[in-house]
């Protein structure tokens, strides 16, 4: 896969820059109290409160499947070490973000889903899933697209912006002679009285019947965006663009080993192309970890909580179980924040979703009017967990990490689990 373009490249970050200096809401405020009679001992405790927040420059970007959670199970660890992120309010002691690849559910159901899990209120601004900063790129939000995946696909592109979405099943009823690899084939809605070319391809995550999407996104692709008509020849026409969001190969789940991710569609999509019209598919951009656009959208939501405006957030720490993933991104932000441009080093450098192949990051080298418009943190620590993908017991095969930069594969620090890792931040700080 190739790398953006220099042109499409200053587009989507220019977007993503003008946006990014709007207002978020704030979710790290302290709890208001309306109660008549306080206690002296109450608002001296409540003014050391305010005292250790101004004094906390750090911020903490947690990954979920694998750390927090598996499945639909919580972790032990992370019930443990919520209580010790927590004042007796329930407010954290620092700024905390939750930075995952999923994609198949809104915000505020993710949000919603880790507040019953972990007993603590999670706020939707809090949550950064692997789509979310398609919501920056609105000079997309008005071409036709297909997007792909499972959930509510259709209305997550609406809210994201995109006003003009088809749907795996809108193709399927208005052109259903395409998907045959079915002999008794499934019935197909849609809410479109014709089919629209499409002008672009959004994959958000791994779907259902892989066989049928398969089929059609590549027809999509060979028809330039008319699935009813004959493929053309590769190479006659620019291929449509493609946003890839989660390249997860890998999850952990309640499984005895990881599952799946959204990382081997895209992988079977590219071979199965490949195949086909001879020439490799051409992503036109990464989102979810480790694309630096989704550590800087985190970052600034991260900010945003910050109470005291006169202070800036110095340290970021990203805890994760992924060292492919988690553990690449959040040390290849630290490059980018370390020399806040990532052209010198990393523009030849590739993102693998650990097949051998190449993804472009969705980053690219950063205009210099750009530069510390958003990223204004010192540094990214990555904090590697042993509850999920990584198996301390298990290196990885040589073969998941071609094309990677070896050393930004090593974790700052390897931890046992979540406690641990936050036992470790809350000591570096002082907290």
């Amino acid at each position: 896969m190739k790398n953006l373009t220099n042109e499409l490249m200053k587009n989507l970050t220019n977007e993503l820059m003008k946006n990014l200096t709007g207002p978020v809401p704030q979710t790290h405020q302290r709890h208001e109290t309306h109660q008549t009679h306080q206690t002296h001992q109450t608002l001296d405790q409540d003014q050391d409160q305010e005292s250790d927040l101004k004094k906390t420059s750090a911020g903490l970007l947690l990954d979920v499947d694998g750390v927090l959670v598996r499945g639909r199970s919580v972790v032990p660890a992370a019930c443990r070490a919520f209580k010790k992120l927590q004042r007796p309010n329930k407010d954290f002691l620092l700024p905390v973000v939750f930075v995952t690849n999923a994609g198949s559910c809104h915000r505020e159901q993710r949000a919603n889903q880790l507040s019953d899990l972990l007993h603590t209120q999670v706020h939707p601004e809090q949550v950064v899933l692997s789509y979310s900063p398609l919501s920056m790129m609105k000079s997309l939000h008005h071409r036709v697209v297909l997007v792909s995946g499972q959930g509510p696909i259709r209305d997550i592109a609406h809210r994201l912006g995109f006003d003009k979405v088809v749907t795996i099943d809108d193709v399927r009823k208005h052109c259903p002679l395409l998907d045959a690899v079915d002999h008794q084939p499934r019935p197909a809605q849609s809410g479109l009285q014709t089919l629209p070319k499409i002008q672009g391809v959004l994959l958000f995550g791994e779907p259902t019947h892989w066989e049928s999407h398969l089929q059609l996104i590549i027809d999509v692709i060979l028809t330039n965006g008319s699935p009813g008509s004959a493929h053309m020849l590769p190479g006659s026409t620019p291929q449509l663009p493609i946003i890839v969001c989660n390249p997860d190969l890998l999850w952990k789940s309640q499984a005895p080993t990881p599952r799946f991710g959204h990382g081997v569609f895209v992988l079977c999509l590219e071979a199965v192309f490949k195949k086909l019209a001879g020439a490799e598919l051409q992503i036109e951009a990464l989102l979810g970890k480790p694309s630096i656009l989704t550590y800087r959208y985190a970052e600034h939501l991260m900010t945003s909580q910050m109470t005291s405006s006169d202070l800036r957030l110095r340290t970021i720490y990203a805890i994760g179980d992924n060292p492919l993933t988690d553990i690449y991104g959040a040390n290849l932000y630290d490059r980018f924040l370390k020399h806040n441009s990532v052209t010198a080093m990393t523009t030849s450098s590739r993102v693998s979703m650990a097949t051998g192949e190449a993804v472009a990051t969705a980053m690219g080298g950063v205009p210099k009017e750009e530069e510390g418009l958003v990223s204004g943190a010192d540094e990214c620590r990555s904090v590697l967990v042993c509850t999920g993908v990584f198996d301390p017991t298990s290196p990885l095969p040589p073969d998941q990490w071609a094309g990677l930069e070896p050393e930004l594969l090593q974790p700052h620090h390897t931890v046992q689990d979540v406690e641990e890792a936050v036992e470790l931040i809350l000591q570096r700080e002082g907290l």
